[in-house]
């Protein structure tokens, strides 16, 4: 990807040179009373999910988080259009009740 095809965060930020970037397609979640940390990763056939980034964070942290990323889905599906996802994904995910 080019320079003028990356896309470029909504505020200033100081970027260090070598900062990694990491394609993830898997997710996983646990949450304390304290803190939250998820495991975010690759997926493999046949094999277990292999994690690429451990994230720590509050649970402020985590609900700003989940309005920023609604926020972009919004504006991402009204500019180009709705985000598919297969309903035995949901159901895997025990998500139907916010669909």
């Amino acid at each position: 990807m080019s320079a003028a095809q990356k896309p470029k965060p909504e505020e200033n930020l100081e970027i260090p040179e070598g900062t990694p970037e990491v394609y993830v397609d898997s997710l996983n979640v646990g949450t304390q009373l304290y803190g939250c940390t998820m495991w975010l990763g690759t997926l493999r056939a046949g094999q277990p999910p292999l994690v690429k980034v451990i994230l720590k964070m509050s649970p402020p942290m985590v609900k700003v988080m989940s309005l920023i990323l609604s926020k972009h889905i919004r504006n991402y599906e009204k500019d180009i259009g709705p985000i598919t996802i297969p309903k035995t994904l949901y159901h895997s995910l025990g998500l139907e009740e916010y669909i």
